[in-house]
């Protein structure tokens, strides 16, 4: 049976998941990550999408990205992302290749407002719940470097909400440093997780 379209909703913002199959990792050193960092951008040049944030683990990719097009323009843009494959030496068969990652992407729309700049900290802070660093600007595959102004990228957006923050970058940054050092409430991840396995929209 064919797989149902994932509707879009027309401004919002896209929170994608996507895990290694059966948990396994996909990134296995900063070759891997580079990759698929440089992968993500081409896609963004091709979809016309802004990105907003990212986070490499070494078992999952999670992407904040602006409004699509369509909902076959968001699909494609995931499905893309998921032929990403280290380099075929380092595989043992194809078919191992081909389950690299689950067959399903996690996806929830997120609503313009505070519920970006939410998932931007969200996104930011895995490395840290995930107990691959202790602190966010210590890791160097989420977006957080970037947006610090630690290690520049072309692939980073710069979110409205973002902008607001300050007159200029300096006073931006200032102010999301901030907004990190308060953490992530426990509510706050609760609601972004349960988002993200329900496909529901983070709105209000």
């Amino acid at each position: 049976m064919p797989r149902t379209q994932r509707p879009v909703i027309n401004g919002y913002f896209n929170y994608f998941e996507q895990c290694g199959d059966a948990m396994r990792s996909v990134f296995r050193d900063n070759l891997d990550c580079r990759r698929y960092l440089a992968n993500l951008y081409e896609l963004k040049l091709r979809f016309e999408v802004p990105i907003y944030a990212w986070c490499l683990l070494p078992v999952s990719a999670s992407i904040l990205t602006g409004p699509f097009r369509s909902s076959d323009d968001a699909t494609e843009f995931m499905q893309s992302l998921s032929l990403f494959q280290v380099e075929p030496r380092r595989m043992p068969a194809p078919s191992t290749a081909s389950r690299r990652w689950e067959q399903r992407f996690q996806l929830c729309q997120v609503a313009p407002g505070y519920w970006p700049l939410a998932c931007m900290r969200y996104m930011e802070f895995l490395p840290v719940r995930a107990g691959e660093c202790d602190m966010p600007w210590n890791y160097s595959w989420s977006s957080f470097r970037a947006r610090m102004g630690i290690e520049p990228s072309a692939l980073l957006d710069p979110y409205l909400g973002y902008l607001r923050m300050g007159n200029d970058e300096e006073d931006r940054r200032e102010c999301y440093r901030l907004f990190m050092g308060r953490g992530v409430p426990d509510g706050e991840a609760a609601t972004i997780r349960e988002a993200l396995l329900r496909a529901s929209p983070l709105k209000g």
